[in-house]
């Protein structure tokens, strides 16, 4: 028996027929060849559910998730429906290799626009002025002044800045800056565009960086709120300020001693082995932010490794 899934990308939505026992990694691959995308090692599946999302095991089944998911909308008809997404996973330091592959840009340029828009990236005006001057280049390509009128963006403006920022100005306003952003973009091709837009996010400092919803504090510590936001990415764990995601304190990779989840918690220990320090916050996604943890470790072992074998190789051909 078959049926057909919808796997959203971050632009657009595909459908696939999936036998009982098609996997992950297969329906995985099925987008991957059919979107032609080369660099695919750091992109995954997505469950999406209301506010979270987790990252689908390789060996799990999208037919058997699919009538999970029917089910409960049986039980629960007024519940968001739950989604696939295919989008990036894994962040490193170098992406070079996928923006020289023209399918992994448009994903990656598609994937950051909706990070600004959502405001996971925090942004200051100017930022977010300058970003969706390359947004409208993009789409539209030069300033027109018969087309890019007044009341242009009446409809849309809500796709063009932050969502937390939207509100501090009317339209107009945010009209004007962004028509003015948009002329100084002369004769950039749509290529250019998203070239800029994209090195511009890629600097930011939680750019790549996975958030989880906000959870509450149990460790007993001065220095953390009630509540916190916890972000994981290739350098460590971040614990940021819910509303405004201000940095609280980061912990890399190598100060972290142990971490650990339960059904309702998620905890680590960073510091001196003898005597770390631990965290420990009241959440329902422990098991993914461990997972997403976990993933970003195993990575940067084998990275260490495959450095170390490179050294060997070079210490013994100079010796040979």
């Amino acid at each position: 028996m078959s049926i057909v899934v919808k796997v959203h990308l971050m632009d657009r939505a595909l459908s696939f027929k999936v036998e009982e026992n098609t996997t992950m990694e297969k329906l995985r691959l099925d987008i991957i060849n059919k979107i032609l995308l080369l660099e695919d090692g750091c992109f995954a599946l997505f469950e999406k559910r209301d506010e979270w999302e987790r990252c689908l095991d390789s060996e799990e089944r999208p037919y058997e998730l699919q009538q999970q998911w029917e089910k409960e909308k049986e039980k629960k008809k007024d519940a968001p429906e739950p989604k696939f997404i295919f989008k990036k996973k894994i962040f490193l330091r170098d992406e070079d290799r996928e923006m020289k592959d023209p399918v992994a840009k448009e994903l990656l340029y598609a994937q950051a626009l909706h990070c600004i828009i959502d405001a996971e990236y925090p942004t200051t005006q100017e930022e977010a002025v300058t970003l969706a001057g390359l947004q409208v280049q993009v789409l539209y390509g030069e300033h027109n002044a018969n087309t890019h009128i007044p009341g242009f963006f009446n409809n849309t403006i809500k796709n063009f800045i932050p969502k937390t920022m939207l509100g501090n100005k009317p339209t107009k306003e945010w009209e004007q800056l962004i028509f003015k952003q948009h002329r100084l973009n002369a004769r950039k091709t749509e290529e250019d565009a998203k070239t800029e837009y994209l090195d511009i996010v890629r600097q930011f400092e939680f750019y790549g960086t996975t958030f989880y919803p906000p959870c509450k504090t149990i460790s007993k510590s001065k220095n953390l709120p009630a509540k916190v936001t916890i972000g994981v990415n290739v350098e460590g764990i971040l614990l940021l300020k819910p509303k405004e995601k201000e940095l609280i304190s980061s912990h890399p990779f190598t100060e972290i001693c142990s971490w650990a989840s339960s059904p309702s918690t998620f905890s680590f220990e960073w510091g001196a082995q003898h005597e770390p320090a631990r965290f420990t916050f009241e959440t329902k996604q422990g098991a993914i932010i461990t997972s997403c943890v976990q993933t970003y470790i195993d990575i940067l072992v084998q990275m260490l490794k495959t450095d170390s074998d490179d050294d060997d190789d070079n210490n013994s051909n100079s010796t040979e």
